[in-house]
């Protein structure tokens, strides 16, 4: 019992101590085979490291597992800003439209390509990828999708041309039935029954908004409109329909006084050409070429004219996306500089990441990011945003792409073999050449933990 308490007591030190810092971001999910090279990475690190004895002492163990967690933390603040792969897009891209009143677009492509790769197939049937720039589409509306509108008769709003009792009508929307009863009592008007018919047509939940309309001539009129726009694949101009009952004469005639089985004006879909070539949706917004979420928002005023829809570096994301960059690597740079009095090797991990970091500095300077003596960097943002909208903007953010990819490699590295940063003594060097996998070997970070307990 006494030994099960004190294993109790060890692991629980571990997980409130040492345990990894609770992360909600996708990058920490892994799939088999990410793990698998992650584990032939630390054996092949390890094949010809030599076999060394390491510091067991409490600060010692406390010191690397920080160092794992932050260049975790590094890794994915890194590829949650620049994007998973070398070589991505530090920018964001944003949709814009040379005339929002005729559509707008929102951009939906890939987050970290800045271009679309094409395959494009040779006379002599060889396979060929080509990068293209993501395209623009201009735009021009023939006509918009619409909703399904009936319109009842104006009748006078105080009066009341229908007698009093319980009435019903049948509605179908897009082929299923609904049954509506009311009841028209003899104190009620017009405009009384056609308030209820509206809040009744409201609450129902089948997708038809209802409104009850005044000329300014003391009559008044229901309307009634479908939420779907245009006509869905099978269907017909005719989302609903509305009617008094056919299988009796009880409760029937309402429909035809109030007039609200007219049909003012049917669903159809939007019409419109997209560079030249004809095209129809059964909805306002849709996605185009994979590329922008288009919504259009008027007719094209005369033939010729339309909306050129493209895409343009998003400044405020890409200064956010930077700022983020350069805020992970001080993060970790404070975090290595807490231990520079305690573990001496973490000066000469901060001498790595300082001496990286100083290969672009220079160039860095001239985005306003700037390097002090400490290794910590700073950002003038507005002159970050004056830079990323430069003539030369696309090689200062290839510079920042190939800092954050070495800055990528370098945490990778510090996340596989995190003990060559601790005080350790060697005790056998391999024999050179005849070196060979030692599963071991890669438990090493793993037993630290627990062996003085043992």
């Amino acid at each position: 019992m006494a030994y099960s308490a004190a294993l109790n007591t060890v692991y629980n030190q571990y997980l409130t101590t040492y345990a990894p810092k609770k992360s909600d971001t996708r990058y920490d999910t892994h799939k088999r085979s990410e793990l698998k090279g992650i584990t032939n990475s630390m054996v092949r690190v390890n094949k010809d490291a030599p076999l060394y004895k390491l510091e067991s002492s409490p600060e010692s163990r406390e010191f690397i597992i920080g160092l794992k967690e932050e260049s975790r933390i590094f890794q994915n603040t890194i590829m949650s800003s620049v994007g998973s792969n070398e070589g991505g897009d530090i920018d964001g891209k944003i949709a814009y439209s040379s005339d929002e009143s005729i559509a707008s677009a929102k951009y939906v492509g890939e987050d970290n390509a800045s271009l679309m790769v094409e395959q494009e197939v040779d006379a002599d049937g060889t396979v060929s990828y080509v990068n293209k720039e993501v395209p623009e589409y201009k735009i021009e509306v023939q006509s918009l999708a619409s909703a399904q509108v009936n319109m009842g008769k104006y009748l006078p709003m105080n009066e009341l041309g229908i007698e009093p009792g319980d009435y019903s009508f049948d509605m179908t929307v897009n082929g299923q039935g609904y049954e509506f009863q009311y009841t028209i009592r003899e104190d009620d008007t017009n405009f009384d029954i056609q308030n209820r018919l509206s809040r009744l047509i409201n609450n129902s939940g089948i997708h038809l908004t209802s409104t009850v309309e005044e000329d300014g001539e003391g009559n008044a009129s229901l309307r009634i409109e479908s939420a779907q726009v245009g006509i869905h694949f099978g269907e017909n101009s005719r989302v609903f329909n509305i009617s008094d009952p056919a299988d009796r004469e009880t409760g029937s005639g309402s429909v035809k006084y109030f007039g609200i089985d007219y049909v003012a004006r049917e669903a159809s879909n939007a019409h419109f050409t997209v560079n030249g070539i004809e095209a129809s949706a059964s909805s306002n917004t849709f996605i185009l070429e994979k590329n922008y979420e288009v919504t259009l928002n008027g007719v094209s005023p005369e033939e010729g004219i339309g909306a050129t829809i493209g895409v343009k570096p998003d400044t405020e994301a890409a200064v956010e996306n930077i700022s983020n960059l350069i805020g992970g690597y001080n993060q970790f740079m404070e975090k290595m500089a807490a231990y520079k009095d305690t573990m001496s090797r973490s000066n000469a991990l901060m001498g790595e990441m300082y001496g990286i970091a100083g290969l672009y500095s220079k160039d860095m300077s001239e985005m306003g990011i700037t390097l002090d003596d400490e290794g910590i960097m700073s950002i003038d943002r507005d002159k970050l945003s004056k830079a990323i909208v430069s003539d030369d903007a696309a090689g200062k953010v290839n510079m920042l792409k190939e800092f954050s990819n070495a800055m990528m490699r370098k945490s990778r590295q510090v996340s596989l073999n995190p003990v060559s940063y601790i005080n350790k003594t060697v005790v056998e060097y391999k024999n050179p050449g005849k070196t060979f996998s030692n599963p071991y070997t890669a438990s090493a970070y793993a037993g630290l933990m627990f062996n003085s307990y043992c």
